[in-house]
């Protein structure tokens, strides 16, 4: 029977080199610091800058219950509820819960928010919302606005949308509504990678060879 130690507690992936007897030790630190960031990169944060909604987002709303925006593989849009907030980090749990955004070119408020079936989340002149639009046009923009609860989304006809509380208990997505309140305040998550990180202070040439700091 070998001598060899074996190694215990050990997950090998596809594509992980060999490590070698002497650098044991050191390699296995930096993979685990490696595996670290990975999953802290992975992790949903609460977006509270129009930055932050570029990439992978997880819009929900704190209603009663409280829900998140998603569809479903025929593209029908609808609110999802979700367990309670207060007791559990909010995170999606598949894919149709996860919309992309988009700043569209040329545009510093305007945006796009694309489904995981490649679909655009749009709203008509009379507050429907649907997320069957495989083209971006005038009803797929969105002006979204930070307030001080969350995130506000103007469509294109000027109304926002909103959370609706329907007979049942139930709520829906509407977008009709002419003032931001609670229920057109979205509390949007997107991962931490893509949190916007603004740069603090930069040290830049004045032209003179000196550096300036700039804030």
């Amino acid at each position: 029977m070998s001598d060899k130690p074996q190694k215990k507690n050990k997950l090998i992936f596809k594509g992980d080199k060999e490590q070698k007897k002497k650098k044991r030790k050191h390699r296995s630190v930096e993979k685990e610091e490696r595996e670290h960031g990975e999953t802290a990169d992975q992790v949903w944060v609460r977006a509270d800058n129009l930055e932050d909604l570029i990439g992978p987002l997880f819009i929900t709303h704190p209603s009663d219950p409280p829900v998140c925006l998603t569809v479903d593989e025929d593209d029908r849009f609808m609110a999802y509820p979700l367990p309670d907030l207060s007791e559990t980090a909010p995170e999606p749990t598949i894919m149709q819960q996860v919309f992309v955004g988009s700043r569209i070119t040329g545009s510093t408020n305007a945006f796009t928010f694309k489904s995981a079936n490649g679909k655009y989340l749009s709203s008509d002149k009379f507050g429907v919302v649907a997320c069957d639009s495989e083209a971006i046009g005038g009803q797929e923009e969105w002006k979204p606005a930070v307030t001080e609860s969350g995130i506000a989304f103007e469509s294109v006809h000027g109304k926002f949308l909103m959370v609706d509380e329907i007979a049942g208990g139930g709520v829906r997505i509407r977008a009709d509504a002419e003032d931001v309140g609670f229920c057109e305040s979205f509390r949007v998550y997107c991962q931490s990678r893509f949190k916007y990180k603004p740069k603090s202070k930069k040290q830049k040439s004045d032209g003179t060879g000196s550096e300036v700091d700039n804030v």
